[in-house]
């Protein structure tokens, strides 16, 4: 637990009974810790008789499709920005949001307007009136599945939902961040009716010929820094254009970026359709260096081991220099 708490997981179930009007946030670049959590949240809300709205930069990716309603997202508009009337008198919550700049394009609109901010990540801001921190769970799915089910509406869809958000972010229980109360946690889950099987197949055991393409182009593109120890992936939007591709369908890089033998660091620089200054980073690290950190830098963070943020440059070649700069002193400092 954090001492940035300054409110009790029974307070926050004692919040959500009492309000009828929410707003739910996911970050940007949504993966399925904030979309399953988010969603989770929204199925709640809505089984208690709540009016709940769920909003984020970008659509979930197909992946969370399975268990998420993907339609019932309301998504920033690059060119027309995001119809902030949905937000008045709702109590607005964010979810595994670490940090402002996390919300993307949201932030404009609401980074002083969130009501209670759910997360789990050990660097961030406490942007909520009301913050609700807790660094050891693995997920930011746990917190959920310790609220909702104190409110008594963990049915099997909201399950299938955390069991998603829980299982993607300790990578099927394998990363360093998975503890005894995930497990039970996990467990506790498959008896509410989450569908474990299905879940993993569709994470860890199922490609689809694009996202093979993707990786493909990952391997064709991936360069290595620092005798080897750095594992850099370029993708511009010509890239995609040209293999057919968009961003649902490059989430395996990263980590391949990581497999290579000898790779401490893995990144995947990548330029945004709507926004073509704008460089998204992913990194994935083993353990002795902190992405988080790295992250930080560029307006983000995440976790020890897997960060995200943006750069802003007029090329490719200037943001993988802007990338780099930062990049090479600490991982000196890392390997001494």
């Amino acid at each position: 637990m954090s001492d940035r708490n300054n409110v009790t997981l029974e307070a926050i179930a004692d919040i959500l009974r009492e309000k009828e009007r929410f707003l739910i946030l996911c970050h940007v670049n949504p993966d399925e810790d904030t979309v399953g959590s988010g969603f989770a949240l929204f199925l709640a809300l809505e089984s208690m008789g709540k009016d709940v709205r769920i909003a984020c930069e970008s659509l979930p990716t197909r992946r969370s499709g399975d268990y998420v309603d993907r339609d019932a997202f309301d998504i920033v508009d690059w060119d027309g920005g995001f119809d902030t009337a949905l937000a008045e008198g709702r109590y607005i919550i964010s979810v595994d949001v670490a940090s402002r700049n996390m919300l993307g394009l949201l932030r404009a609109s609401f980074e002083e307007r969130v009501d209670l901010k759910i997360d789990h990540h050990a660097i961030g801001d406490d942007f909520g009136k009301l913050n609700y921190i807790d660094e050891n769970a693995a997920a930011c799915g746990e917190i959920l599945y310790r609220i909702i089910d104190m409110l008594g509406a963990v049915t099997p869809e909201v399950a299938s939902c955390l069991y998603l958000a829980v299982s993607s972010d300790t990578g099927g229980f394998r990363y360093s961040n998975t503890t005894a109360d995930t497990h039970r946690i996990a467990g506790a889950l498959i008896e509410k009716g989450a569908d474990a099987m299905g879940v993993s197949e569709i994470l860890f055991e199922t490609k689809t010929a694009r996202e093979f393409r993707a990786i493909r182009l990952g391997i064709t593109n991936m360069r290595y820094f620092c005798d080897g120890l750095v594992a850099l992936i370029t993708v511009s939007n010509a890239d995609k254009e040209q293999m057919g591709l968009d961003d649902d369908d490059l989430g395996e890089l990263a980590s391949i970026s990581r497999q290579t033998e000898g790779v401490l660091v893995g990144i995947v620089l990548k330029q945004t359709d709507g926004e073509p200054r704008r460089y998204k980073i992913s990194a994935r690290s083993r353990e002795g260096f902190d992405v988080a950190a790295l992250c930080q830098h560029f307006g983000g963070g995440g976790h020890i081991r897997a960060a995200g943020g943006s750069i802003y440059a007029d090329s490719m070649k200037k943001a993988e220099k802007q990338l780099l700069d930062v990049l090479y002193p600490m991982i000196g400092d890392a390997v001494g």
